[in-house]
């Protein structure tokens, strides 16, 4: 998955992309990662070196200075311009793994327990 793995680094917050797909966003603020950032998920569009979007061209591997626009949720998502384009390290792959399964993974195990009961 690595080689796969790229980190987009925007002024504000890097996105990890496995080829096409947004699979995590982090804060460069406070470091921490947004699961549910709404980039998160979402594929990309393509890349913009205009400030219009209507001048993205179709998915090819950004480079500093442009944004990315990303698809997610029948909305559009613009980044802000790249500042760098870094492989993403084994480390940082696992932290974003560690959010998603601590994300998804129930505290308690009657929590994930769905419940179709009537009356």
């Amino acid at each position: 998955m690595g080689d796969a793995c790229r980190l987009y680094v925007t002024y504000r917050s890097e996105y990890l992309m496995l080829r096409d797909l947004c699979v995590g966003v982090r804060d460069r603020r406070t470091g921490a990662w947004v699961p549910l950032h709404a980039a998160a998920c979402s594929q990309m569009l393509g890349t913009l070196s205009n400030p219009e979007p209507s001048h993205a061209r179709p998915c090819v591997q950004p480079r500093v200075g442009e944004r990315v626009a990303l698809y997610a949720s029948a909305r559009r998502i613009i980044t802000g311009a790249i500042v760098a384009v870094e492989a993403a390290s084994p480390r940082i792959i696992a932290e974003a793994d560690r959010e998603w399964q601590a994300m998804l993974s129930a505290a308690d195990p009657r929590h994930s327990l769905i419940s179709l009961k009537s009356g």
